[in-house]
């Protein structure tokens, strides 16, 4: 029987370039600065100054019932004509969340008041 050559030959002498080697590779991975966030299902925007937000509402949830209650089963203010429904992915809707349409317009970077 021959014996096998390993494809990597563990010697004492390419210890330290290895060694070497993942120290450099860690210091790039820590000095590269990142910046981040991730929602599932959620696409990233970013708005412009002056541009219009629209604001959505979800169920209510309470800690003495676990039950969820329709947020317009409330009483807040109504959209004229009505809220409507606004999924935005497949997963708030198997999630089992109600976002709906409301009343209130946002601007971004403008300051409004009451």
């Amino acid at each position: 029987p021959t014996a096998r050559t390993p494809a990597f030959p563990t010697t004492p002498t390419n210890i330290p370039q290895h060694d070497a080697t993942m120290r450099s590779l860690l210091a790039a991975l820590l000095l590269q600065g990142a910046q981040g966030f991730y929602l599932p299902g959620v696409n990233p925007y970013s708005f412009t100054e002056g541009e219009t937000v629209k604001l959505k509402v979800n169920k209510m949830t309470s800690q003495k019932t676990l039950l969820p209650v329709d947020y317009y089963r409330l009483p807040f203010c109504q959209p004229e004509g009505g809220p409507k429904m606004d999924h935005e992915n497949l997963g708030e809707f198997l999630a089992g969340d109600r976002i709906e349409s409301s009343p209130y317009r946002l601007t971004m970077k403008v300051d409004m008041y009451c």
